[in-house]
């Protein structure tokens, strides 16, 4: 073996750094030391000390500087030292005295006199990896830093490492059990990144399993809770102020929606139960076509999605499926881009809805063509679209998603999941995190909707409420009995035929 070196990681911050020497070799490294251990114990020594080391003490108080030339007694208070000095001579010297203290010397660009080297730091979140070249080629230690930086996924290393940290509290057992058992759990995952086509479809089967699980128990918990709560509630509220007179007035308003937005909870329920999406495209086109007024529409839904999300989103993050970095990504800029389409639409809705309507309706129609080319796309095709290497920004994806979930009733699973999803991360980060910020984005589209048209549209609100949480149940029973691609088709064709009929009417 002609690299003998071991590498190790130190709390560096544990201990105290001296470096000699204030030049522009000193700057790179204070630069490299300070950006993986902001808060090391540094004590820096020269006869004259640079500009640009001077501004790093600016922001690093716990860099001390000391104009002057080094004495042996620096090295008493010293557990390692890095020589930054051009003179090789001298630097020997320095290293000599060094090892006299029993310190540690790193001496800049000469590798046969180094202790330890800094190697090239790839950092990820928690991970880190450090590259050495046994002092050969730092331009090749870089080169493959830089490579691995671009190659390790951002969004899905703090997850996957907080997870396995999880599991590592949880297993009982010697350490022998404990070493075999997450070496098999690592194993499996690197062998799911690494087989691209029957292992992705697999993953996606399981996801989509998962899923249907996960949203098939929120549902349920929802819907107990909800039904016990509202008739208990109601029928205490009903006999006390003996309001059944005005709760008839209240479900025969605007014509009896209540009972027409029951339909359509029942209806969008069984879909987005059954195939895990599609709540808003479903409840945006009957209502457009019910001549439901744009901004009424995405407030009433929104206002709906406050609840049903809710559920969903606590069940992802109790398993584990939450990315709280893509998360914290994706939300800020998703909940401007909601609250300037739930803008735009309150205050320009009804004004232009002969405008808005058909505008929409001709998203929905472009949501239901793609839901249709999706149950009848080939298996290859689907292996080849995750496959795509370019990265979608978050924040562009994010603000995007949230106007067109805002403004036109819904449109963030297809948009904002699908994308992901096709370029290749791992779709279960991918549905839990988005699943999070979806309901995030939803208060406050809901909210600004509150605030500017108010809360007159609340007889929609209960009926697709009430629709949905009492057809949860039976979505799962659809979701065993009718297989995927044809829900999946005949959905596409419905949204179709909806959205042509809506616009129709809005241009005549």
């Amino acid at each position: 073996m002609s690299n003998t070196l071991y590498p190790i990681f130190l709390k560096l911050e544990d201990l105290s750094l001296l470096v000699i020497g204030g030049g522009n070799i000193a700057v790179e490294k204070l630069n490299s030391v300070l950006a993986n251990s902001p808060g090391t114990r540094i004590k820096l020594v020269a006869r004259e000390i640079s500009e640009e080391v001077k501004k790093l003490k600016l922001d690093y108080p716990n860099l001390s500087l000391h104009e002057r030339s080094y004495t042996d007694n620096d090295f008493n208070s010293a557990d390692i030292a890095i020589v930054a000095v051009n003179d090789i001579f001298v630097a020997e010297q320095i290293r000599d005295r060094a090892h006299q203290n029993n310190t540690l010397v790193n001496i800049a660009d000469k590798p046969e006199l180094c202790d330890f080297y800094l190697g090239s730091i790839v950092r990820k979140g928690d991970l880190k990896i450090a590259v050495s070249t046994n002092g050969k080629s730092p331009t090749v230690a870089k080169r493959m830093r830089e490579i691995l930086t671009e190659v390790i996924p951002d969004e899905e290393m703090d997850g996957l490492l907080d997870n396995m940290q999880h599991i590592r509290n949880q297993l009982k057992g010697d350490f022998t059990y404990k070493v075999k058992e997450l070496n098999r759990l690592t194993t499996e995952y690197l062998d799911e990144k690494e087989i691209q086509p029957a292992e992705t479809r697999l993953e996606m089967e399981k996801l989509i399993s998962i899923t249907k699980t996960v949203q098939r128990r929120a549902n349920i918990y929802l819907g107990i809770i909800g039904v016990l709560t509202l008739i208990g509630v109601l029928a205490l509220i009903i006999y006390q102020f003996n309001l059944s007179g005005d709760i008839q007035s209240f479900l025969s308003k605007d014509g009896y929606i209540f009972y027409w937005m029951l339909l359509a909870g029942f209806l969008a329920e069984i879909v987005a139960g059954s195939m895990g999406m599609g709540y808003g495209v479903i409840c945006t086109t009957i209502l457009l076509l019910l001549n439901v007024p744009p901004p009424v529409v995405s407030a009433s839904i929104h206002s709906a999605e406050s609840f049903t999300s809710a559920a969903g989103s606590i069940s992802h993050y109790k398993l584990g499926n939450v990315n709280k970095k893509m998360v914290w990504v994706l939300f800020p800029v998703a909940a401007a881009g909601a609250f300037i389409g739930a803008f735009a639409l309150s205050h320009f809705g009804e004004k232009y809805a002969h405008i808005v309507k058909p505008v929409i309706a001709c998203y929905t129609l472009y949501l239901g063509v793609n839901i249709l080319r999706n149950a009848f796309k080939g298996k290859e095709k689907r292996a080849e679209s995750r496959r795509q290497k370019k990265r979608t920004n978050l924040r562009i994806l994010g603000l995007v998603g949230g106007f067109i979930d805002s403004f036109a009733g819904g449109g963030w699973g297809p948009l904002v999941t699908g994308t992901l999803i096709k370029e290749g991360r791992t779709p279960r980060y991918v549905v839990g995190s988005s699943t999070m910020a979806k309901f995030l984005l939803t208060i406050v589209s809901a909210l600004t909707f509150i605030f500017t048209i108010g809360i007159h549209h609340w007889n929609i609100v209960l009926g697709l409420l009430l629709g949905g949480v009492f057809t949860a149940p039976f979505s799962a029973m659809f979701t065993s009995r009718l297989p995927a691609k044809k829900m999946f088709a005949v959905v596409g064709v419905v949204v179709i035929i909806m959205s042509l009929i809506t616009i129709v009417k809005s241009l005549t």
